[in-house]
């Protein structure tokens, strides 16, 4: 690929681009809080809490969550508008794990979230150990009303970085989980992801490309691994067993990343933003939301490289394709 890329200046395919193709006009989120739990919280379950989530399971705007749904929605969507200048909305059901409750609660927030004229659709975040088959046909039915998309935390491919951030899933159901979307759904697929942890090299940040570049997953949401209060990963932090990367240490993560992803592949973020500033303990560049994205993006101009520019079409890594029981050819 060359450096003239296809994306306005830009050296990575951003998702406000993909949106805008999509609908025609710049789409934003709407972050909104009901989820109360995810599996690793949850009172009937023996697992830890992921070393790197606080209290808040991950939600954007915490202090909004005991509103109810619709007071959340017109709440944010004026505080997005403002900032971002949008008119068009994506309610994103952001914090914790959304697909645990009653198939029909489900139903009736996301019929409540697209009552409101100016959401286009729904981004649903959750886990890939938390889509039980009675979620599909809801899931579908959304689908055929509007737009869908579905975020999963898969954070890694390995299953002993998996392992360390205390997941509670393997990077086989990962797989699974993306293609059991894929073949009963047709929501849109994201994957989020984190470097920076134990056991990274270069040719598992490459591989993980690879295997993104095989699914049917049309963006990915990358995540610097940062060391929030009462963690897991603070405690560890303190004691010297866990150092977060520097920028520019990460930015070479992401930049290698992005070379190997296919082009076609939107990228939602390229790092972590502690919206929650006090509870941030390191790395302090993760409280600053435009400073890493600029720094990357200008560390791969002055490299002249774009995303996508070492692609190749390859099939995914045996490994992933024996253990999820998928056949050689599948690819998105």
């Amino acid at each position: 690929m060359s450096a003239d890329t296809p994306w306005q200046g830009r050296r990575y395919y951003p998702i406000s681009q993909y949106f805008r193709r999509r609908f025609g006009e710049r789409v934003a989120k709407i972050s909104v809080s009901i989820a109360e739990t995810c599996p690793n919280r949850s009172p009937d379950n023996a697992l830890d809490p992921c070393i790197f989530c606080d209290e808040w399971g991950s939600a954007a705007y915490p202090m909004e969550k005991d509103r109810a749904l619709l007071e959340q929605i017109r709440f944010n969507k004026n505080l997005v508008s403002r900032r971002l200048k949008s008119q068009r909305f994506l309610v994103y059901f952001q914090s914790y794990t959304n697909t645990l409750d009653k198939v029909e609660i489900l139903r009736q927030r996301f019929a409540t979230a697209l009552s409101e004229d100016y959401v286009d659709g729904l981004v649903v975040g959750t886990r890939p150990d938390c889509l039980p088959r009675r979620i599909f046909p809801l899931l579908e039915e959304m689908s055929q009303r509007s737009y869908v998309m579905v975020e999963l935390g898969a954070q890694s491919f390995f299953n002993d970085q998996l392992e360390f951030l205390k997941r509670g899933h393997s990077a086989e159901k990962n797989i699974e989980a993306v293609f059991a979307l894929a073949r009963h759904t047709h929501v849109d697929i994201g994957v989020h992801l984190i470097f920076g942890m134990p056991g990274e090299t270069p040719a598992r940040l490459i591989e993980t490309a690879r295997i993104i570049n095989n699914l049917p997953i049309s963006n990915v949401k990358l995540h610097n691994l940062h060391v929030l209060t009462n963690t897991a990963l603070a405690q560890m932090y303190r004691r010297g067993e866990f150092v977060p990367d520097e920028l520019d240490a990460y930015a070479d993560k992401v930049i290698l990343f992005l070379r190997h992803l296919a082009p076609t592949v939107a990228v939602q973020r390229l790092a972590a933003v502690a919206s929650r500033w006090d509870e941030l303990i390191a790395p302090k560049w993760t409280g600053q939301k435009m400073q890493p994205i600029d720094f990357i993006e200008n560390r791969m101009r002055h490299a002249g490289v774009v995303q996508g520019d070492l692609y190749a079409a390859d099939r995914m890594p045996e490994r992933i394709l024996l253990a999820s029981g998928q056949e050689p050819n599948c690819s998105g």
